[in-house]
């Protein structure tokens, strides 16, 4: 299927500004004269609604303003944090500031889209070159598009302005801050609106157009911003008895229902458990399914039912899932430019291989904080060595300083065990990563793919700082030579374990475990049976998110909202610990390992008031805009 390349390749500017105020008037460049020669024919058109699509979607990556070395994944205990001059590295060790522009999230930049979006659909009518219902279905992009803003807005920030139009000179600009109820209505609205005038289907949406348009928003995509936007809602930092300024403490020059929904409220969780199941009901009716070979309908077989995937089933489906081009589990992918010899932001952060250049990226590898969350085949939790812990053997056939005993477990006995959607995401030194088998450019030689010393003095301490045990091979499967990507921003085991949470929170165990099962399985994990705490479940539910999603910009919001006990101890903040190496020799091989441990890397910044993201001081100090609590 084609790529919708002219998403990143139409630059049509328009207006934007650093602040929200700003950015709400409208300069006399975008007067009547300039959008009536803009909407007056097709190309111009649709290049304002592609470069819409761009900003709108790129939110949180790499490829935007403020994260552009590295990735989310360093804030939430997945990735280490880079380099001291990477964006993120700074937020790792001091925490959130209130001058740092667009990192992790770029606000100033949702109200460029989202004044785009009201010119759009307030002035597409006047172009004559396109059909009445291709207007709608563009129109219908737009609300999409805003929706999908609003959304990120209301999970980073609570409650935000509301903008219903693309305001004139003589409008009131002067938009404060609106509940966090208010916020969520609203995105729900823009769905809704969106939902009315989007296709299932692009696939030969206009006469002979094919497959050409495949990857623009859809009604699944509609119903999925509402799913994601109500399991927010439902969640603890907003859905709870008290406000979380007053659980910890913090200083608030608000109305906490700005950063509130006001108490708890179980139908919350109802809600989300409607919204999701649509979305789940869309796909099966619209040729999107979650990729799960051994068991397609699962969810409607019982909680102890077992169709777990075989190892090379688990690997196949899970790395189709998270990297197939236009695959059936995506719902919405942010689409990156495919012209080979391209270089950009994305393919820094995200492809470790040796057919691209290795840049700023070298510094980024998974920390052991992370690993201990995979299990092995069977479900079981893994062993790995704590800080203090002497040297384990890597290998029993190496050229080891003594016989390794039958009841030690060397790193490739973990290696040879461990899940199937780690071997996908990782290469690690020895056994290689399993998403490009066979490619040394994605395996032996690719970039700094572990932590390695050579010397001996060196054993027990950290290595390299940064490489840890070894690079992310993730949105890769099979990708040969390709070095672009498709980031999925909506797949559908998303919605699978949102309703696996929301059916544990409402007390109904069977069908959080049927759900939780699901993806289980599909990773080819024995089910979870014979279960009904209420506290397990949600552990494990969230430990399958966690390893589910890795690298997909959920953890670090997930464990927000969540209010994870934990955050501050070894996810967000807290010590962080990098496995080590010693190697002998340059080969990456097994027969150059010899040993392998656990080291102390650095502590990472938390405080209660990370919840939400702080706003910039400037736009504080126009007194419009209430600063976030804490800040």
């Amino acid at each position: 299927m084609k790529k919708l390349k002219s998403i990143l390749l139409v630059f049509l500017a328009f207006a934007g500004f650093s602040s929200c105020s700003e950015f709400l008037e409208m300069p006399e460049v975008t007067g009547n004269v300039y959008l009536d020669d803009v909407f007056s024919n097709r190309k111009d058109t649709e290049g304002m609604l592609w470069r819409a699509y761009h900003k709108a979607l790129r939110d949180g990556l790499p490829e935007g303003w403020g994260i552009n070395h590295g990735t989310l994944a360093s804030l939430s205990g997945e990735m280490t944090r880079g380099y001291s001059w990477h964006a993120g590295y700074n937020l790792v060790v001091n925490g959130p500031n209130t001058s740092e522009q667009g990192f992790p999230a770029n606000y100033e930049e949702s109200w460029e889209v989202i004044r785009a979006c009201w010119l759009i659909i307030a002035n597409i009518d006047k172009c004559g070159e396109l059909s009445a219902e291709m207007k709608e279905y563009m129109k219908g992009e737009a609300y999409g598009l805003m929706a999908y803003r609003y959304m990120g807005m209301f999970y980073r920030w609570g409650g935000v302005p509301i903008v219903r139009q693309a305001n004139e000179m003589s409008d009131d600009l002067n938009f404060p801050r609106a509940t966090a109820q208010q916020t969520l209505s609203y995105t729900l609205e823009l769905a809704d609106e969106a939902y009315k005038r989007l296709p299932d289907s692009w696939v030969d949406i206009e006469a002979g157009s094919g497959d050409k348009w495949v990857g623009r928003l859809t009604k699944g995509v509609a119903l999925a911003i509402k799913a994601r936007a109500l399991t927010f809602a439902a969640r603890p930092l907003f859905n709870s008895a008290k406000p979380y300024t007053e659980e910890f403490g913090l200083q608030f020059g608000g109305d906490n229902q700005i950063v509130w929904l006001g108490g708890y409220d179980e139908q919350r969780y109802r809600d989300a458990i409607d919204a999701n199941l649509a979305v789940i009901d869309w796909a099966s009716k619209n040729g999107h399914y979650l990729i799960f070979s051994n068991g397609n309908n699962q969810a409607n077989s019982s909680p102890s039912d077992d169709n777990a995937n075989s190892f090379e089933q688990a690997v196949d489906d899970y790395g189709r899932g998270v990297a197939e081009l236009n695959g059936p589990e995506t719902l919405l992918a942010f689409k990156v430019e495919s012209d080979q010899t391209t270089y950009n932001n994305m393919n820094e952060g995200y492809n470790f291989s040796n057919y691209v250049y290795s840049g700023e990226r070298s510094q980024r590898g998974m920390l052991t904080n992370f690993i201990r969350l995979y299990r092995d085949k069977d479900g079981n939790d893994i062993e790995w060595p704590s800080v203090g812990d002497a040297p384990v053997p890597t290998d029993r056939n190496a050229d080891q300083p003594e016989p390794v005993s039958a009841d030690v477990e060397t790193f490739e006995d973990k290696i040879n065990k461990i899940e199937a959607r780690f071997r996908v995401d990782i290469c690690v030194p020895g056994s290689y990563g399993l998403s490009n088998p066979g490619d040394a450019n994605w395996n032996q030689d690719i970039w700094y793919m572990g932590s390695f010393t050579t010397d001996p003095a060196q054993i027990g301490t950290r290595a390299t700082e940064g490489r840890g045990i070894g690079v992310p091979t993730k949105f890769y499967y099979k990708a040969g030579g390709r070095i672009w990507l498709e980031f999925p921003l909506f797949r559908l085991a998303e919605n699978y374990l949102y309703l696996a949470e929301a059916y544990n929170e409402i007390g109904d165990t069977d069908n959080a475990l049927r759900y939780l099962n699901t993806i289980r399985n599909r990773a080819g994990i024995p089910s979870l049976a014979g279960v009904s705490d209420q506290a397990t479940i949600r552990e494990e539910i969230q430990r399958e998110s966690a390893l589910e999603f890795f690298e997909e910009n959920h953890r670090y919001y997930d464990v927000k909202h969540w209010k994870c006990p934990d955050i501050g101890n070894g996810i967000l903040g807290g010590d962080m610990t990098e496995i080590s190496f010693f190697r002998v020799g340059g080969s990456n091989t097994y027969d150059a390992l010899q040993s392998f441990w656990d080291a102390y890397s650095y502590t990472a910044y938390w405080h209660p008031k990370w919840f939400l993201e702080p706003f910039l001081q400037t736009e504080v100090n126009k007194g419009i805009i209430v600063q976030n609590p804490g800040y």
